[in-house]
This record gives C-alpha cells, structure tokens and sequence, in this order.
C-alpha cells in the first residue's frame, strides 16, 4: 500500500460523489482504507475503472473556474496498463465478485429467496384466469336468483353479494390451480 493519502472528503470531490460513496466503496474493498483515510493509488484506480465505465459521464474538477483533469494513477506507480484494460489485479478482483454473485444468486434461487420471471408470469397468468373464469361463470350460475330481484338496487346487492363471495373464495383458495376452495 503506497503511503500517500487523501481525506474521505477529497476523495469524494475528487470523484464527484458524496462521501458516504466513498465509504460505501471502502467497506467493500473496491477502495483501500489506511485508517480513516483514503489511500491514493487505489482510489486512482477505482477512478480510472469508474471512469472507463461511465464513458466520461464523470465531471472534472473544477479549480479556480478552470477545467483541471485529475491523474488517474500516482507517478510511483510502476502497475502495468496492459494497454489501457483493466489492471490484472483489478480484472481478477472483478472475475472473484462476478464468481460471488453468482454463487449468491444460486444460493438464493435454491433457497427460494429468488425465481425465474417465467415462473411468476405462470403463476400470476394462472390466478388472474381462475379470477376471470370465476366472475364470468357468476351471470350462468345466477341468473335465476337475479331475474327475481325487483330493484336496480336489488340487483346490485345480489351482484355485490356474490361477486364479493366469489373474490372470498378465490382468496382462501389454498390450490390455485384447481380453482376449489380449502375446507
């Protein structure tokens, strides 16, 4: 770890994020702490990396009204470029938290944390069309009773009714699929 450090403060200025940015990025690992402070070459180099990703989006600094580039790496710094790519121990610190993630997401999908799109897509399909089928069956199965009503308001009681029932009893409905209800 290079000796040379900058306050939490001029590492956000310097980057153009708040400070509780950089400490987020501290705490996980992406910058090197030294104490409180901010250790320059890594940060230099997490700002190169946040900059080859935004494309440029990444303000510079501004010194007394003029438009001042910050370095990108400390002149002691003898890191090989490879061209411009990635520092190989920041490419292999990317490959281990792709390789984390990963283990993470397989562990929540077998956890049942997480699940497919197409799987809460059949799922909300099937429900909405046991809905649908339930309230488009209520005109066949109760016309009678509805025919029997003497008011507009009568009618609208009865349909309340039964709509009302029908919504019960899709909500207390323990097997979607086969549209009865759990006694």
């Amino acid at each position: 770890m290079s000796s040379e450090t900058i306050s939490q403060s001029e590492a956000a200025r310097r980057a153009g994020v708040s400070r509780a940015a950089i400490q987020k990025n501290l705490l996980s690992g992406r910058i090197v702490a030294n104490g409180k402070r901010v250790d320059l070459a890594s940060f230099n180099e997490w700002l190169a990396v946040r900059k080859s990703i935004q494309g440029g989006v990444q303000p510079a600094e501004q010194v007394a009204g003029a438009a001042v580039q910050v370095p990108l790496a400390s002149p002691d710094s003898a890191r090989p470029s490879c061209d411009g790519l990635l520092p190989m121990a920041l490419a292999l610190q990317v490959e281990q938290n792709a390789k984390a993630n990963l283990k993470q997401l397989e562990f929540d999908q077998k956890s049942g944390a997480v699940v497919e799109v197409s799987v809460v897509v059949a799922t909300v399909g099937k429900e909405y069309a046991a809905v649908r089928r339930k309230l488009l069956a209520l005109p066949a199965e109760h016309a009678p009773s509805i025919h029997r009503c003497k008011t507009v308001a009568d009618v609208q009681e009865r349909l309340r009714v039964l709509i009302t029932r029908a919504l019960e009893e899709l909500t207390a409905d323990g097997d979607s699929n086969s549209g009865t209800a759990v006694s």
